[in-house]
């Protein structure tokens, strides 16, 4: 069967799949018709007369030879051809399937990524997932289409050397699917349970696993081991029946094939022409008669691999059509990109690194609006940031910093960014006070860092690791360690901002316990509830150091765009390696080997080929092929 929603999923070349099943038809043919021109060679060679039927295949050793060349050449091509066709369907469906689902899930533009998935459905999906919808359009449909085209094969090579025997085959190739629907219909909904089962123990796994170190707090884990392991024996039990029913399908098949051909043949022999020909016909009947059934065999046996390729495809369409839903309503008229920002709604997803490009482009008004803000946050430097030669040299002699130039505005969100040992946390060290001795200038509001004390420091900044500690406690004291008295309302909304209001309401709200270094959270919660503590202090600047490091896709765009917000009011240094997180700030310093390599807007940067569009080019590359 052909599922119209999968005709449409990214990458489908239906022409292709056809194209395949005619090429597999054609050498099927030529292999077919090699069977009777060797049974009638080989006869004559022991004196057997032929049969009118073959009267075709050359007596003389060279046109035999030039023929049975000819057919063998005709199967090589088409199998050639095919594999050509069956690769280059496999692979451009194979990237394109994967780069939409990936871009769908996460969407660097989008303000939400939450589609309501499992992470543990979303990596099935991407891998095996993908990997049976491309067999589906590579393997089942041209197998569905060749079944149909070797009716047709089958009169051209039996009709003439035994029209009963041709319709008594014809008529096996109908009645075998309809001898193998009732088994196949109960063995697709075991295959679909299955499916649910192998789903229902990773998520369960992939939920153990993340929980382990709580687990093993509260004395779970042995608990949770045994859960796991009686739902993996139902999963094994399950899987057996999978196969059970494969193999009943098939046993099933081939007492219809061998049928099917006893009869043929036996009709060869009752109703054929007088003589010893009868055995050169019977041979070739028996005999071309199997090659003639095994792509219907092979299409019973794919069955089931069939529906799961429709069920996995259907599941990646129905996310692919909910990131699109999204786009549509966030894209209504009257929209502007403020209030899909407000509102949470996603942007388009990309289907290519150019494409994502292009919707950068299409952001330029924005970024237009953003830079007007940040003029006029330029205005006021009471409190900005200003590098001057800065330099910094570690005890050991390692200079992490050498000459750093750059002036950061009082207001406003400021990516820096870099790869690994660049010198980004070094900076926000300095910018922190948590190191000291360097060389150079290095000032907030015109004052020397190195001249502030600590508790000015403190005052003025709000620095957030991905590491912060967690107390024990409650998640109240967590948010307010020092007691300064904070309103339920004022903590509420700082954990609605980082997205936690449901979590912290599951647990019983904002008194619920934590465990010792947030044991009972995952990490990219532990992370979201540190930026909530931050964001209650309100101070003039804000440091996020790689703060979102171990936070999930589901909520990273939302602190992006937190990000974004908090620094209309307040000057926001983000630093991360991760690009995308910074893809709407408003300016961006990009640090290589310790040095400011390049500084700017997202668009300028990329636009200008260095060495950040490279790292993002590089990030963007390592995504789509996860």
């Amino acid at each position: 069967m052909i599922s119209k929603r999968l005709l449409h999923l990214p990458g489908a070349r239906m022409g292709a799949s056809l194209l395949l099943a005619l090429l597999q038809t054609i050498g099927a043919l030529a292999e077919v018709l090699l069977l009777p021109v060797a049974i009638a060679a080989v006869g004559r060679s022991l004196g057997l007369p032929v049969p009118h039927a073959l009267a075709w295949v050359p007596g003389r050793p060279g046109p035999l030879a030039a023929l049975i060349g000819v057919l063998i050449l005709v199967r090589l091509l088409a199998q050639a051809v095919a594999k050509s066709v069956s690769a280059r369907l496999a692979d451009g469906m194979g990237k394109a399937l994967s780069q939409a689902l990936y871009l769908s899930v996460f969407d660097p533009n989008a303000q939400k990524d939450d589609l309501g998935v499992p992470a543990q459905t979303l990596a099935r999906l991407s891998t095996e997932g993908v990997k049976s919808v491309v067999s589906y359009f590579t393997a089942y449909i041209p197998a569905l289409v060749q079944t149909a085209l070797m009716l047709v094969v089958t009169l051209i090579v039996l009709l003439p050397v035994s029209p009963l025997a041709a319709a008594i085959v014809v008529i096996g190739m109908v009645a075998l699917p309809l001898v193998s629907k009732p088994t196949m219909g109960e063995n697709i909904k075991v295959q679909l349970g299955q499916l649910r089962k192998y789903d229902k123990v990773g998520v369960h796994f992939e939920h153990a696993l993340r929980g382990l170190n709580t687990l093993k707090i509260f004395g779970a884990d042995q608990r949770q081991a045994d859960d796991l392991a009686e739902e993996s024996e139902g999963f094994r039990r399950i899987t057996m029946g999978v196969l059970g029913g494969q193999l009943r399908s098939l046993i099933k098949a081939d007492v219809v094939i061998y049928t099917s051909l006893i009869l043929a043949v036996a009709a060869t022999v009752l109703i054929g022409q007088d003589g010893p020909s009868r055995v050169v016909s019977c041979l070739v009947v028996a005999l071309a008669g199997v090659r003639l059934f095994a792509p219907e065999r092979q299409l019973v046996y794919m069955m089931h691999s069939g529906m799961v390729a429709i069920k996995q495809g259907k599941a990646i369409d129905d996310i692919l059509q909910a990131r699109q839903g999204g786009d549509e309503k966030s894209a209504a008229p009257g929209t502007t990109p403020e209030s899909r920002k407000s509102t949470g709604s996603e942007t388009a997803p990309e289907a290519s690194l150019e494409t994502s490009e292009e919707a950068i482009r299409e952001s330029d008004l924005e970024s237009a609006s953003k830079q007007a803000d940040q003029a006029d946050m330029s205005g006021d430097d009471s409190l900005g940031i200003s590098a001057r030669d800065l330099t910094y040299t570690y005890p050991d002699g390692f200079q992490a910093l050498t000459d750093l130039n750059f002036d950061l505005p009082a207001k406003g969100h400021v990516g820096l960014v870099g790869a690994s040992g660049s010198g980004k946390s070094t900076l926000a060290g300095l910018l922190s006070g948590r190191l000291q001795g360097y060389a150079g200038e290095l000032t907030i509001g015109g004052r020397q860092i190195s001249d502030l004390s600590r508790e000015d420091l403190v005052g003025l900044q709000t620095v957030v690791r991905g590491t912060d500690h967690l107390f024990t406690g409650t998640i109240r004291s967590n948010l307010d360690p020092a007691g300064l008295g904070y309103s339920d309302w004022e903590l509420q909304d700082a954990l609605d901002q980082v997205g936690l209001t449901g979590l912290v309401q599951s647990k019983g709200g904002l008194d619920a316990p934590i465990d010792p270094e947030g044991g009972n959270l995952s990490g990219g919660q532990r992370q979201r509830l540190s930026i909530a503590r931050g964001l209650l202090r309100r101070s003039p600047v804000y440091i996020f150091d790689e703060a979102t490091s171990a936070v999930d896709r589901e909520h990273d765009a939302t602190l992006a765009a937190l990000m974004d917000a908090l620094g209309k009011e307040s000057l926001v240094l983000t630093i991360t390696h991760r690009l995308a997180g910074v893809r709407n700030a408003d300016s961006i310093l990009f640090l290589q080997g310790g040095r400011l390599a390049e500084s700017g807007g997202f668009r300028e940067l990329l636009d200008a080929g260095g060495g950040f569009a490279a790292q993002w080019k590089e990030q963007a590359q390592y995504e789509d092929g996860e």
